[in-house]
């Protein structure tokens, strides 16, 4: 007896519909997430995070991790993102890197499953993390950046 390839996915904790983790749903455009915390699929401190492998005519070159912000300080600037967000929304201070929140908030649920003395993965999930951290450098309120400056490749 065949399976189709839906039916083999996971169950989104999300939204309830079978799409693999860390991608959005054709049905309804959650982002799922089905890790458990503290369970198989969290990672051992100082681990070497992994990098998707891109295509072989472009290699994904990315480090794997982002030198110079723990897990912990990621963490920290993306709560205080999420709780600025009706102001930045109003202000109209979110760019492309910010528009998918769903997604970012699979990042920020995620992100205490790793050490958090750790430099922080590149990817999370399989969400770049560097577009994020980016788009937070760039925004300011109240004259502070809500990320530290950190030179990224």
């Amino acid at each position: 007896m065949s399976v189709s390839k839906r039916s083999r996915d996971p169950i989104c904790d999300v939204c309830g519909h079978c799409h693999v983790q860390g991608v959005k749903c054709a049905t309804c455009g959650h982002v799922g997430k089905y890790i458990v915390p503290g369970g198989p699929n969290r990672p051992t401190a100082g681990f070497m995070p992994p990098v998707p492998p891109g295509s072989l005519d472009q290699p994904n070159t990315t480090p794997p991790w982002m030198i110079g912000i723990t897990v912990a300080d990621f963490k920290l600037c993306l709560e205080v993102f999420f709780s600025l967000l009706p102001q930045l929304q109003h202000a109209g201070q979110l760019d492309d890197a910010l528009s998918n929140l769903d997604q970012i908030k699979v990042v920020l649920d995620t992100l205490p499953d790793y050490c958090q003395t750790d430099q922080c993965p590149s990817y999370v999930m399989g969400i770049p993390c560097r577009p994020i951290l980016k788009a937070l450098q760039r925004i300011s309120m109240y004259g502070a950046p809500i990320a530290p400056y950190i030179p990224l490749e």
